[in-house]
């Protein structure tokens, strides 16, 4: 894959599916995955897709490979769309929930242009610690249609073989799952990197300049936001405001001594800072770079300053002893608007001290309210555990009831198909046993589908890295497939 940053596109890194040592290891699907045979056929991921079947329809949280249906020559199609590409597959260790294991891994590109919330889903889920599993596609080789297994892949009953090894395929592509459950954990997103991203996230709560005291001169004290400005710009440009102003106040929070600053001619960053004055002195906190939308947590309100004229202060020419240039006309400006910054003050100190007697008369009715709320949850937890023990009656009776009527059907109706002992000893144990009525009518009714399709002959198998078989036998095209046109998802 090339160093740089391609455009466009989001480097991935996946875990395909586990290599076990030997034989006897499998994925809870049943397939053996063995080195030797991911060695002839590795070279047939390079190029294969990533793909993902939509669960929303702002093209955002994936679910799993999409339903499996069969074209009108027997060539398996799904409705997942391709989100990626893959570019280099090799084995290697990767280290799952503490154990490091043996898997393919492969390295590719997302196309974060085409889905920029999928990408931005993975990058958040990674970040949040969850683990967004994988699960690999296998089709026969070439254009061959069925998959070589060593020993094969079915029974002698013909049913799949649990431990089957497949040998000859090529690998059809990555699926990138959420709500469906993986038949190998291994098999996950190991990480997905956007360095401009990534810049662009330390760049922002990162301390831009530490925290610096500026000393104030005798012509400083003309407003707060002035003398404010006038350290902010001195801390971000090195050196005294001459001739112009660069930074001017977006928000000014008094009470929390706190203020937004921008550029002025051209606002697109927005810096955050505290201040505090004491004596002759302004102390200019830690300056970081914030979002346009930052505000304290206490809801506090921004002043309202003339922005404009305090540039114009601070860009005043100096005369030859560095000092600004004042009129008395804009030092009576600047006093009136102290004045009315302390009268307004004031107003919001008579204010709190109600707030406050308020506060105390709120604690009270709180206090009562309580003791009213501890006697009705007495009564409550009383009913309830009385409802609890009527709710445990009834859910024992309808458990009978519903043992009943299943173990009625299957001595009923279920002996009329014929099955054999093995399946009927199945069955009862699967579902009669366990009360899954729904479960033994869709067995029933699987294992009928079953004997009929076993007269009619194979045309195409494929392998996908998924427990979610249910759904796939149901999208088989043709009537007339054999059982190994029925996936297997691991």
């Amino acid at each position: 894959m090339p160093e740089g940053e391609l455009a466009g596109r989001t480097k991935i890194k996946m875990s395909a599916l586990e290599i076990y040592p030997d034989k006897n290891s499998h994925n809870s699907n049943g397939i053996t995955w063995l080195k030797q045979y991911i060695e002839d056929n590795i070279a047939s991921a390079i190029g294969m897709p990533f793909v993902v079947s939509w669960l929303d329809e702002e093209l955002q949280i994936p679910s799993d490979h999409g339903t499996m249906s069969f074209d009108d020559e027997g060539n398996i199609e799904f409705d997942g769309v391709t989100v990626g590409s893959v570019q280099d597959a090799s084995m290697g260790t990767v280290n799952i929930d503490g154990v490091d294991k043996d898997a393919l891994i492969c390295e590719g590109y997302l196309y974060n242009q085409r889905y920029p919330l999928f990408v931005e889903f993975l990058k958040e889920s990674l970040a949040n610690g969850e683990n967004i599993k994988g699960s690999i596609e296998i089709n026969g080789k070439g254009a061959n249609k069925s998959i070589e297994y060593l020993d094969g892949s079915v029974n002698e009953d013909g049913t799949l073989k649990i431990g089957r090894i497949p040998t000859v395929f090529d690998f059809s592509g990555l699926a990138i799952l959420y709500m469906c459950q993986p038949s190998d954990n291994t098999s996950q997103v190991i990480e997905i990197n956007n360095k401009l991203d990534e810049v662009k996230e330390l760049k922002k709560g990162k301390v831009i300049v530490k925290s610096k005291s500026f000393e104030i001169n005798e012509l400083s004290y003309d407003d707060i936001a002035t003398i404010i400005s006038r350290a902010f710009n001195c801390a971000m440009t090195m050196k005294e405001p001459d001739e112009y102003c660069y930074y001017c106040i977006y928000k000014f929070y008094p009470q929390s001594q706190t203020i937004i600053m921008t550029d002025y001619d051209t606002p697109s960053e927005y810096y955050k800072t505290t201040y505090n004055i004491t004596n002759n002195d302004v102390t200019i906190g830690d300056i970081v770079e914030v979002e346009m939308a930052w505000a304290p947590t206490n809801d506090e309100p921004s002043m309202e300053v003339n922005a404009s004229l305090i540039r114009d202060i601070l860009s005043k020419k100096k005369d030859k002893g560095g000092k600004m240039k004042m009129d008395e006309k804009q030092i009576a400006e600047i006093n009136a608007k102290l004045d009315d910054l302390t009268a307004r003050l004031t107003t919001s100190d008579s204010k709190i001290v109600e707030l406050n007697s308020t506060v105390v008369e709120l604690n009270s009715t709180i206090v009562e309210a309580n003791k009213t709320l501890e006697a009705k949850t007495v009564e409550l937890n009383s009913a309830t555990e009385e409802v609890n023990t009527l709710k445990a009656f009834k859910e024992e009776k309808d458990l009978e009831a519903k043992s009943a009527e299943i173990n009625a059907y299957f001595t009923n109706e279920i002996s009329k198909n014929g099955f054999s002992e093995i399946e009927l000893n199945s069955l009862k144990a699967e579902y009669v046993e366990k009360n899954d009525m729904e479960g033994l009518k869709s067995k029933e009714a699987e294992l009928c589908v079953k004997r009929v399709k076993e007269l009619n002959s194979v045309k195409t198998t494929v392998e996908v890295n998924s427990v979610d078989n249910a759904d796939l036998f149901m999208a088989i095209h043709n009537t007339e497939k054999s059982e190994e046109d029925i996936s297997d998802l691991f």
